[in-house]
């Protein structure tokens, strides 16, 4: 399996290159390497869309259980104990 040198997701051969949907770039197979051979073709419908790969999680946005908390007892809604 290749990924994108740029944005890491995985690339495609297509046309006798590998190609990144996320990018829409194509990178130029490597004639030496024994790494790539197509067993088995797939064939899927233009509908489709690629799969994206994200790296960094989106956990910076979120609050600390510890924030929550404050948050919850500032404005009791700690569930059932305040009803």
């Amino acid at each position: 399996m290749k990924f994108c040198p740029d944005c890491d997701n995985i690339i495609f051969p297509k046309k006798q290159k590998f190609y990144c949907k996320a990018c829409d770039k194509e990178f130029d197979l490597d004639a030496e390497a024994d790494d790539f051979k197509i067993v088995k073709k797939i064939k899927h419908d233009e509908k489709e869309t690629a799969p994206i790969v994200v790296k960094e999680t989106l956990t910076k946005n979120k609050i600390s259980a510890q924030d929550r908390k404050a948050f919850e007892e500032f404005f009791e809604l700690g569930g059932a104990e305040g009803y």
